[in-house]
């Protein structure tokens, strides 16, 4: 009696310490993520903008962005032009309202994360698989990779992509635990889950590998007949998505080519990056001029989520065998595969679902810990440094970069503009914020009205030049 009496004081103690740490991180998250509210739209915001006043003016119908008649360059009918048109057309093309969507849709990802959380948690028969799913969740939430998908609206198809797979690999995993009738209906749910996230985004087409690799960490033995036929109905919609997303994308961007090179080494060390919450400002500041600060920022940021780590590997190193830990490490490696050959481009949201179960056993190491407390403090210290100052950083940064573009567009609002208008620009990527749509969204112009040139034609009557330092000047249209 003596010893229970020791004991119970201590667990409640261990428990409170769990709830505490999720309070921790809900509010790094607050702190974190709701200045972002104050972005204004940039870069492919105005083109989804136009491309969605164009059809919700033509009362073009809803169902076409699914079985478009003129190929896209990305086919992704939910989370892009079906949302675009709720944005123009049901949040008033208002930044701020759409910018209050990301963040819903980044509270129903980290949602999702923590429904799968719990339905591995009992799967597995870990002690705690609520306050696991409670904690996995907020960490997931917390995490520095959302940094574009609450700051872009453009980018709100992560979240969405992250939702959606969450969802389907709950159902799987708690699917062979229910009873019959709740098993049917966790089965029969995958199919509309997985479509829904090949609808979001294409790196969805994995999420039937990922399905096995979480099956294979719960544990090995012969799946039931139910699962089968499920998982090859995933395998045929792939295959069912990938002719139609054929037929419906045309050429993508060069930055999106995929070649077998050094970029493999680049892309996976970035991948280590991005679940290590560095910044990929700092990234950029390392490999520029600015090596010092990005190196010493991206430290701090790693330094204290490896902290953060090492409690819930030292504290819970028993609750997770070694089998899991390869395991793991094969969900991030299948989840982030299709971006590891990008000639180019690497952002950090691309690992949103690599993210997934390393958060979760993340939260299985650290709930029922008294030391989860001070790792929540890590975890959202990391965070905020990341995001913080991203935030506070000006031209070539990508936020500073969208602001610079919103105070352009102010001061070019009370100045006749007229069209055809020919626009002359000397840094491309600092104008990649406004954009040709950008400027025939806040001017009120003709998409097709606007045109970027190196040299002016003659008998222009409207002329730009968009300088180095980000000025602008209307000139004379010489060349």
């Amino acid at each position: 009696m003596n010893q229970q009496s020791e004991i119970k004081p201590n667990s409640r103690i261990e428990n409170v310490s769990t709830w505490i740490a999720a309070a921790v991180l809900f509010a790094f998250a607050g702190l974190v993520w709701l200045p972002a509210l104050g972005t204004p739209f940039w870069g492919d915001d105005y083109v989804f903008l136009l491309g969605a006043y164009e059809a919700n003016i033509s009362g073009e119908p809803w169902w076409s962005a699914f079985w478009p008649e003129t190929p896209y360059k990305f086919w992704r009918p939910l989370s892009q032009e079906s949302w675009w048109r709720i944005v123009e057309a049901w949040l008033g093309a208002d930044a701020k309202l759409a910018h209050w969507a990301n963040l819903a849709f980044l509270v129903l990802a980290a949602g999702s994360v923590g429904l799968f959380a719990l339905a591995l948690g009992h799967a597995c028969g870990w002690s705690q698989p609520v306050a696991t799913a409670v904690l996995g969740g907020v960490i997931y939430g917390s995490l520095a990779l959302h940094l574009l998908p609450v700051h872009w609206a453009a980018a709100a198809n992560s979240s969405m992509l992250v939702t959606f797979t969450a969802l389907t690999l709950a159902a799987w995993v708690a699917a062979p635990q229910a009873k019959p009738v709740p098993r049917a209906l966790l089965f029969a749910s995958i199919l509309p889950l997985l479509a829904a996230a090949l609808f979001c985004k294409e790196s969805a087409a994995l999420t039937p590998f990922l399905m096995v690799a979480v099956t294979l960490f719960i544990g090995m033995r012969y799946p039931s007949r139910g699962e089968v036929v499920v998982w090859i109905a995933c395998l045929g919609l792939v295959a069912l998505w990938l002719v139609l997303r054929a037929r419906f994308t045309a050429d993508t961007d060069p930055n999106y080519d995929l070649v077998l090179g050094t970029n493999l080494i680049r892309n996976g060390l970035s991948l280590v990056a991005w679940l290590l919450n560095v910044p990929r400002e700092a990234l950029r500041m390392v490999l520029t001029h600015e090596t010092g600060p990005g190196l010493l920022w991206g430290a701090a940021t790693a330094l204290l989520m490896t902290g953060a780590y090492a409690i819930a590997i030292c504290k819970g190193l028993s609750r997770i065998t070694p089998q899991q830990w390869l395991l793991t490490l094969l969900f991030v490696l299948v989840a982030y595969a299709p971006y590891f050959p990008l000639a180019w481009n690497s952002y950090a949201y691309y690992a949103a679902i690599a993210a997934i179960l390393p958060a979760v056993i993340l939260a299985g190491g650290l709930a029922g810990r008294r030391s989860a407390i001070v790792a929540a403090v890590l975890i959202g210290t990391s965070s905020w440094l990341a995001v913080a100052g991203t935030r506070w950083l000006d031209h070539p940064g990508l936020i500073g970069r969208a602001h610079w573009a919103e105070a352009t567009f102010q001061s070019l609002d009370n100045e006749p503009i007229g069209s055809p208008l020919w626009v002359r620009v000397e840094d491309p990527q600092r104008f990649y914020a406004m954009g040709a749509a950008g400027l025939a969204w806040r001017l009120g112009l003709e998409p097709e009205s606007v045109h970027l040139v190196d040299t002016f034609p003659e008998h222009a009557e409207h002329c730009l030049i968009f300088d180095r330092e980000g000025g602008w000047s209307k000139a004379r249209c010489e060349s």
